[in-house]
């Protein structure tokens, strides 16, 4: 995000762009894209224990903030997740 600002905006803020994920942004993610006043997130797999946009907390969306990007998750979310549970079952075997 950092390098995107720099080349697309002042250094740190991202208006009007769309930033595409894979997965479901964690807390510390949810709060820099906020920030950083991206328009629209768009994700792939819902994370339940550590998601922010939904799952586990509801960062982009708390009236206290100042930026509210547009969401929308679980495109495309089997595909997405299917690489991260490949990985893991690996880790669980060796």
């Amino acid at each position: 995000m950092r390098l995107a600002a720099g080349v697309l905006g002042d250094g740190w803020r991202l208006e009007g762009t769309t930033l595409a994920v894979t997965v479901e942004p964690c807390t510390m993610c949810a709060g820099a894209l906020v920030l950083a006043r991206v328009a629209r997130l768009v994700f792939g797999a819902w994370e339940p224990k550590t998601g922010a946009v939904g799952s586990l907390w509801d960062v982009v969306r708390d009236r206290r903030l100042n930026h509210r990007p547009e969401v929308r998750g679980g495109v495309l979310a089997r595909e997405c997740a299917a690489p991260l549970e490949a990985f893991f079952a690996r880790q669980r075997l060796g």
